[in-house]
């Protein structure tokens, strides 16, 4: 696979907020944020709500209010939900848009799949998507370094079947669970669960870091591993 090997920056610090949320902090001093969350009308989701976030970009996979909460960001954030390619501060962002996954699907709801390339990396973000993606999609994001991957017990988004198609077919190196059960930021009313079920389905070997990591190209892995953030 041909890849376009970016100059700067060098490395990535990764932080998960928890469900679907992540904070790319490049040392080139350009931050991208991912699906913010906030709590519905019922307040039923979350107990523990999004900081405040100072980051450059933020990028929204759909409008869902757990993906979707820009009043955390200050006034100089940018903000993208569109698909399309986008260069900026040495690094390229593709944003492929499909359909959300389960009952959302059915009224084509949209999803955009997000493809970030810098630091010798590759990282993709799943969103809420669907499991089956076009073949043209499936090309522009195969063979990721990284694959932000939605994931629960109750098989919620996607039937642990499904996962394990995606994994297969992408051949991502790492794989990072997301949208799941976290006893510190979830309410039980939300109706998810863990991942100790999944987990333990899954023949990678696992990896559990705190939610605070610094990576480069050098300390990604040969085979798939799943990494496994303590949030």
């Amino acid at each position: 696979m041909t890849r376009h090997i970016l100059d700067t920056p060098t490395e990535v610090q990764i932080h998960y907020y928890g469900h679907s949320c992540f904070l790319l902090s490049f040392d080139s001093n350009f931050s991208i944020l991912i699906d913010p969350y906030r709590n519905r009308e019922d307040k039923l989701w979350f107990k523990k709500l999004m900081p405040e976030v100072n980051c450059d970009l933020c990028l929204i996979t759909h409008a869902h209010f757990d993906h979707d909460e820009i009043h955390v960001l200050e006034e100089t954030s940018s903000i993208l939900r569109v698909p399309g390619t986008f260069i900026t501060n040495s690094m390229e962002i593709h944003g492929f848009q499909d359909i959300h996954a389960g009952r959302s699907g059915k009224l084509n709801f949209p999803n955009t799949i997000f493809k970030i390339e810098a630091a010798n990396m590759s990282f993709v973000h799943w969103g809420d998507n669907r499991p089956n993606i076009a073949d043209s999609i499936h090309e522009s994001i195969k063979e990721p370094d990284i694959l932000f991957l939605p994931s629960d017990d109750t098989r919620h988004l996607l039937s642990f079947d499904e996962i394990e198609e995606l994994i297969r077919i992408i051949r991502p190196k790492v794989v990072i669970p997301m949208h799941y059960f976290i006893d510190k930021i979830s309410h039980k009313e939300n109706s998810l669960l863990g991942i100790n079920e999944w987990l333990n389905s899954r023949p990678e070997p696992k990896k559990y870091i705190t939610n605070d990591f610094i990576i480069n190209a050098t300390t990604i892995p040969d085979e798939t591993e799943i990494w496994v953030i303590d949030c």
